[in-house]
């Protein structure tokens, strides 16, 4: 018989609904039968595409002897993380606080009120590998709860006194960050046998890259370095799928070869944006090739027909974890010629034995030595016929049983990818990635904003759910910027205003940072308010670019004060652990700019500012904003204030450049408007 999640709407939690576990969502009955009955609470926490949390969930939740206990001494509820981050973050810290580490499934047993006492994350049926049992778990719980309800009580007590000091923003002195010498301690940390940082597992960290592409902009020849080092090694395959694009998660060894096979959408979205920003910066065919492939690959295999994009692709499918990806020399065999699987072990590093478990390969280019770097075989001097020989493979490989989707869309995640098409489709000039963008924005615009025009964070099945975050808020604003660069439609300014506003009134505090939880959030212990960037960026370093953009476009020097208080409010922390915190390093490297500000205006079309579009859009230029005036705009309220008092000369259009506090004189020649950007540019380097 199905439990209390058979209506629900996300995916994981739809997974579960057949268990005989007595589930329920976090929601308001299932707390008020814990507070009624007295019954701890046992918080399981997880997301579709967790391996691990479908091994707990086939081990325990499906056993019927370890459900009949849980069903008579327990309220049982299952979160989806992805559809609740703060409850996520706030058990987390619990979980860490007590075991010294986190992950998912994250397992954590409540009082009635909420408060942690105790928790771990997978626990497995019998005794192994220092585990207790999960039975185990639940016995001592049970006898401790109705023998020891002091030692409970005193367990909650501190956990929730730990998670609340966490909230608290600690007295220390404001730094100041010095990212050239962060760079330098990256250089200097950083593996430059096979790339990144640390041992295995190692993590693409899209936006530490973020952060070096954009001190190479300026002339720091390190981070240029290892910039292009690392996204070769990440680019041979492995982690990155050569046959049918996209990352998968992370690596499990040092060599990016190994991946954990889940495919994210926040992954891929960052990573796509990564390498096409890293293919303006160095020209290098492979990063463009790796941009596109990502991009196409989020357009086959992870988009809504409605114009959303869904969350996530498992790891495993009944073959078995990764199977999907993995290949036997008899089967790439019966799939190429001869001729083929000669040309594939030429470039591919194969073999009978196999690189992964069972012989199964995993395929990843083969390196070579040249000039001292790792360079890679195929980039540059990639054929057609070995194109089509990948395409023979992906069409192969759709054959098999495919893993599963998330199919739920998540409007943060939704952002990044926006931002990802939009900057794509004008850098590369792709129409048709300029239009997956424009589509993806309305249809947040349609379907994740509620009639009071606040932000939902999840869509399923034509249903929007689920509070938005901070994160929701502060990447709708990056998202819709980027956007807004296409058509400079002035609707996409006003929207990108009342967010900005929204985002103020509803995750304020009363310093500088902001909450991630919207403050009519009622069924939390604490609000969460998490500085740190993990896979996603920190709501607050997305809410201080937001407050860049918003202090450019409306010459208004109060937010990007703010925003540089925030930076500093961090920078400490930042200093320490860099990689911890690179999307504000990217927005610490905007201020260490002086940012250049374009105000294009025509009393024609917009067509009639192409000549300085294109100047504009040959190049990835992260210290500049641009903002246009033409004449079908039907809405020049909504317009930037850097646009007032921006009249064209002599009727023709006319562009202006201002740097700081500093203008040059307008031009209305496309020739002359290159010789401004590029006498600008010669300020940063």
């Amino acid at each position: 018989m199905p439990n209390h999640l058979s209506t629900e709407s996300s995916p994981y939690l739809l997974q579960h609904k057949d268990n005989p576990v007595d589930w329920y969502a976090w929601n308001d009955v299932a707390l008020s039968h814990a507070r009624q009955e007295n019954k701890p609470i046992f918080l399981s926490i997880g997301y579709s595409a967790c391996h691990w949390c479908h091994v707990m969930a086939h081990e325990s939740f499906e056993d019927p002897q370890t459900a009949q206990i849980l069903n008579e001494y327990f309220i049982n509820i299952k979160v989806d993380r992805e559809e609740r981050p703060d409850i996520d973050d706030i058990y987390m810290q619990a979980v860490v606080f007590l075991t010294g580490q986190g992950g998912w499934p994250l397992s954590v047993f409540l009082t009635p009120d909420l408060k942690p006492f105790y928790g771990g994350t997978y626990f497995p049926p019998q005794p192994r590998h220092g585990l207790p049992a999960f039975t185990q778990v639940l016995l001592s719980i049970i006898e401790t709860w109705h023998n020891q309800p002091e030692s409970i009580s005193n367990n909650a007590e501190i956990l929730t006194s730990a998670i609340q000091k966490q909230q608290v923003l600690h007295e220390e002195p404001e730094e100041q960050l010095d990212l050239a010498t962060i760079v330098d301690r990256l250089a200097a940390a950083y593996d430059w046998d096979t790339g990144g940082w640390g041992h295995a597992p190692k993590f693409p960290q899209p936006m530490l890259i973020e952060f070096l592409i954009q001190q190479a902009l300026i002339g720091n020849q390190k981070a240029l370095k290892i910039t292009d080092h690392l996204l070769d090694q990440m680019a041979r395959g492995g982690m990155y799928d050569v046959i049918g694009g996209g990352f998968h998660r992370y690596s499990t060894d040092a060599y990016w070869l190994i991946p954990h096979f889940e495919k994210m959408l926040y992954d891929n979205a960052q990573l796509a944006l990564v390498y096409l920003h890293a293919f303006s910066l160095t020209g290098k065919r492979t990063f463009l090739e790796v941009t596109m492939a990502t991009l196409d690959f989020i357009q086959r295999e992870m988009a809504n027909s409605t114009g959303g994009f869904y969350a996530s692709i498992d790891a495993d499918t009944p073959e078995g974890e990764g199977r999907y990806y993995a290949w036997h020399m008899d089967e790439l065999g019966e799939v190429l010629s001869p001729d083929e699987l000669s040309m594939l072990e030429e470039h591919i590093a194969i073999r009978a034995q196999g690189n992964f478990e069972h012989d199964f390969n995993i395929l990843q280019y083969k390196r070579t030595v040249k000039d001292n770097s790792t360079e890679m075989n195929h980039g540059e001097h990639k054929s057609a016929s070995f194109n089509s020989l990948l395409v023979k493979l992906r069409e192969a490989r759709a054959k098999r049983t495919p893993p599963g989707k998330d199919q739920k869309i998540i409007t943060e995640w939704n952002a990044m990818t926006i931002r990802a098409f939009a900057e794509a489709g004008i850098l590369l000039n792709r129409s048709d990635y300029l239009k997956t963008a424009e589509e993806s924005a309305q249809f947040i615009v349609n379907n994740l904003i509620s009639t009071e025009g606040n932000l939902y964070r999840t869509w399923q099945n034509g249903k929007a759910s689920q509070p938005g975050t901070l994160a929701e808020y502060a990447g709708s604003i990056a998202a819709l910027n980027s956007v807004r660069g296409t058509a400079f439609d002035p609707h996409d300014y006003q929207s990108i205003r009342i967010l900005f506003e929204k985002m103020q009134n509803i995750f304020g505090s009363q310093d500088n940072l902001y909450f991630d939880a919207a403050v009519d959030v009622a069924d939390l212990i604490v609000r969460p308010r998490n500085l740190q960037d993990n896979a996603t960026p920190s709501g607050n370093a997305i809410a201080a670019y937001a407050h860049w953009l918003i202090a450019n476009y409306d010459h208004n020097p109060a937010h990007a004060d703010r925003a540089q208080q925030m930076i500093a409010q961090i920078g400490k922390l930042a200093s320490a652990y860099p990689t911890s915190f690179g999307f504000w390093l990217q927005v610490a490297g905007l201020f260490a700019q002086a940012t250049q500000q374009i105000a294009l205006a025509s009393d024609e079309g917009l067509p009639s500012l192409d000549p300085f579009l294109s100047i504009y859009r040959k190049a990835y230029r992260p210290f500049s904003i641009i903002a246009a005036r033409y004449a079908e705009q039907s809405c020049k309220s909504g317009l930037p204030a850097i646009l007032d008092d921006r009249p064209t000369l002599n009727g023709k259009p006319t562009a202006f450049i201002c740097q700081g506090f500093i203008c040059r004189s307008p031009v209305t020649l496309p020739h002359k408007f290159e010789e401004q950007l590029d006498q600008v540019t010669e300020n940063f380097h």
